[in-house]
């Protein structure tokens, strides 16, 4: 059977509009003809609305809520030829589920970044996360296209992506309110995409890297903040970082914060010829850096060390009766951005795709001990606390999958339930009727389950307990939907009243053959039982990379108090541009770059 790429029409093609990597007009709308912008991940640059979506089996009449997730979406073609998926412009899609049927909802997320380029009709930012690339129009704007997680915060959407701060929108008509600075309380140039929520307190726990100056300046800084369940700040610490690299999650335990600095480095320089934000530097530790939550400062900081490695996205963080740290997350044996090769190769191999999905990603269980004896020690970056002895992983599980979840009511807690969108190669691909897997392999979903020798366990490496039933440390349940069809991110839907784990699994399908998407519903602990309901959307969506789930009666409490006249009022939208902002109109001579696109 012939791809569906080969049934497009021969005659009428209009020529290439980039040359030597570059835009060359912006007349008409004609992207890239690169694996970036085909199958799946062909722009949608939809917005729309549909009311009681066809679907099969039976919608669960318990769930009373709205699954958001939120996608790159490129409205305009770049500026640049080799544009990356995760320069695309955020766009939420809503799917509003009650009395056994769902709504389909989606919008932009208007950022400064939408409106300019909407007014102009075309790109106006270059490369991903480098100002020097951009249009010289748009100097001192901030850059976000807030694309990478959609969080519920007190009665607003935040959508947000860590190149920026956060914008609020409307969790009902998905209507962007603007950026959204907790009401003129943290003004950092950069925020999370990733903040954890106290399940008992109703903190948010937050924070940023390169927050030191204008979130392009490759700073060490990283700053992390606790706002309590009333909005307000309670907790600022800065640290430093010992090299400008990424920190895209955190775990939170009770009384601790950690966060993975992935050994993918910045440089300035680099970036000031024109070059990309980030290269992997497989000659780098990965480093995971122990604070306190609550009233820490500089020296505080504890960064442990370990053998270079991928960080993904964590299950658990907890504390053990010891008092030491356990942290849960996918760690891959290599480069997963390989489009953000090392600083020895030029261009990302034409196979990047091919060796990311042969990579390993077990789940691994670190143990940190927040008494461990550290060191100064002078990095390029300055001097950082480093702990004496290096880390091993406590545990080592290879379920091979990303995009960890759990029962959110036990985050901070020991638990027992993750849940992972899964790459198992030893199942079939139809190669010829879906081409290459776009965004990754991850053609099941799979529930796992601590045994009760892993659970709380605060053994160390050196105890002599090893690896259990070839690499399982409990229950596994894997669900396969076949050849031609991948997922993406799963999210938790807690059952009212229920143990932990009890309720059900969320995650968007994607038929590679056919371009469009289905929403699948699972019974959360029964997967290879196949799904309870499946949604079908007439559409295809772009892959997407986070989302979560909101119970409809937590929206409608918050509502209330946001309507006007409530006791808080409308959301506010940050009224202020950020102190790098004001700093830059006083530059009468500030420039993009000799990279920046004039025209």
């Amino acid at each position: 059977m012939a791809h569906i790429f080969d049934l497009e029409p021969s005659v009428d093609v209009p020529a290439s509009n980039y040359a030597s990597n570059r835009l060359t007009s912006a007349d008409r709308v004609q992207f890239p003809r690169t694996d970036v912008f085909r199958s799946m991940n062909k722009p949608s640059r939809f917005e729309g609305d549909i009311f009681d979506l066809e679907f099969s089996g039976t919608i669960p009449k318990e769930i009373n809520g709205t699954f958001y997730r939120v996608q790159p979406d490129h409205r305009f073609p770049p500026l640049f030829e080799d544009d990356i998926h995760f320069n695309g412009d955020g766009s939420v899609t809503a799917i509003r589920i009650a009395n056994g049927h769902a709504d389909f909802k989606q919008r932009y997320v208007q950022t400064e970044r939408y409106k300019l380029e909407t007014a102009a009709r075309k790109s106006l930012f270059g490369r991903y996360r480098n100002p020097w690339t951009d249009n010289e129009s748009v100097k001192g704007v901030i850059r976000t296209a807030s694309n990478t997680n959609i969080t519920f915060w007190r009665g607003m959407l935040l959508a947000s992506k860590e190149d920026g701060p956060p914008y609020a929108m409307d969790p009902v008509t998905l209507e962007t309110i603007g950026r959204y600075d907790f009401e003129g309380q943290i003004l950092a140039p950069t925020f999370t995409a990733h903040p954890k929520f106290d399940p008992d307190t109703g903190e948010m726990l937050c924070f940023a890297y390169e927050a030191g100056g204008d979130g392009a300046d490759c700073s060490v800084d990283v700053a992390v903040w606790t706002l309590d369940k009333d909005g307000k700040l309670t907790e600022e610490a800065w640290y430093k970082a010992p090299f400008a690299g990424m920190i895209h999650d955190c775990g939170v335990s009770k009384n601790y914060m950690v966060l993975p600095l992935t050994p993918i480095k910045m440089n300035l320089e680099r970036m000031k010829k024109g070059g990309n934000k980030f290269a992997w530097d497989p000659n780098e530790d990965q480093w995971y850096g122990l604070v306190p939550r609550r009233g820490g400062k500089a020296e505080d900081i504890i960064w442990f060390r370990a053998d270079n490695a991928f960080h993904g996205h964590i299950a658990g963080c907890y504390e053990l009766p010891s008092g030491e740290v356990a942290i849960d997350l996918t760690v891959a044996d290599g480069n997963v951005f390989f489009f953000f090769p090392p600083d020895t190769e030029l261009t990302p191999g034409a196979d990047g795709m091919t060796k990311r999905n042969k990579l390993s990603s077990p789940t691994v269980r670190w143990i940190l001990d927040p008494k461990a004896k550290k060191s100064a020690t002078e990095t390029a970056a300055g001097t950082v606390w480093v702990a004496d002895e290096r880390i091993a992983p406590s545990r080592v599980w290879l379920t091979n999958g990303e995009f960890s979840r759990i029962d959110d009511r036990y985050v901070t807690k020991p638990y027992k339930h993750f849940w992972q969108a899964v790459v198992d190669p030893t199942k079939p691909y139809d190669f010829a009727k879906c081409g290459p897997p776009a965004g990754g392999l991850f053609n099941s979903l799979g529930h796992y389950v601590w045994n009760e020798e892993n659970y709380h366990d605060g053994s160390r490496p050196s105890d002599g307990k090893t690896e259990t039933q070839n690499g399982k440390f409990g229950l596994e349940d894997v669900y396969f939907p076949g050849p031609t069809m991948t997922f993406q991110e799963p999210s938790f839907i807690p059952k009212e009243g229920g143990g932990e784990g009890e309720g059900y699994l969320i995650a968007l399908l994607n038929h590679l053959d056919e371009l469009r998407n289905d929403v699948m519903i699972f019974d959360a602990q029964k997967l290879s039982s196949g799904p309870l309901a499946v949604i079908h959307l007439p559409l295809k969506l772009k892959l997407g990379l986070h989302g979560n789930f909101v119970d409809h009666r937590d929206m409608e409490a918050w509502q209330a108090r946001r309507a006007e006249g409530g006791d808080l009022g409308p959301v506010k939208a940050a009224a202020e541009p950020l102190p790098w902002q004001k700093e830059l109109e006083g530059k009468a001579n500030a420039t993009n770059g000799a990279n920046g696109v004039g025209h």
